[in-house]
């Protein structure tokens, strides 16, 4: 049962055409929500659960909004899990194509976003993950606009901060 703050906000929300939008990549994708969350910019907590085949998302307000839900639906879409900037790559590129080709909806600060949040997670994969430098897909590379070389010494500076904040929060 919907609480009635959700379906408020949903009933609202319905003025709009994301919503609509929305609903029909959730129906193409054969997906469900979870749960729907007021949209919050400063939030981090839409997600997606690949083998229920459902998504927690911001009720979509605008274009960003929008593109998070898109990019949720799309980890259940592509579903690749191996490592996370694969994982991020592949719901972003898919989120942003989508949305583009079908609803004429672009934000080029989103795409700045999507490459940072990308990287970071290929940094950390480098990192934690056991992910040779090698490995590391070109597309993806060329997409975020970098080397190998580069990412390398990306996570190098990364370890260094994060073992400097290591010791100050000692």
């Amino acid at each position: 049962m919907m609480n009635p703050f959700t379906k408020a906000k949903l009933a609202k929300a319905s003025k709009l055409p994301y919503l609509g939008w929305v609903r029909e990549q959730l129906s193409e994708t054969n997906s469900a929500v979870r749960r729907w969350i007021e949209w919050d910019p400063d939030l981090d907590v839409y997600e997606a659960f690949y083998d229920a085949r459902q998504v927690t998302i911001p009720i979509p307000v605008c274009d960003w909004s929008f593109l998070v839900c898109l990019h949720e639906i799309g980890h259940i879409s592509t579903g690749d899990r191996r490592y996370s900037y694969l994982a991020e790559y592949n719901a972003e590129t898919w989120a942003m194509r989508r949305a583009q080709q079908r609803y004429a909806v672009w934000n080029d600060d989103y795409l700045l976003d999507s490459k940072a949040y990308v990287h970071h997670h290929l940094v950390q994969n480098i990192l934690y993950s056991s992910l040779e430098v090698g490995k590391v897909k070109h597309h993806v590379l060329d997409w975020l606009g970098i080397s190998a070389e580069q990412v390398l010494e990306d996570a190098r500076q990364y370890s260094i901060t994060e073992q400097d904040n290591n010791l100050i929060l000692r």
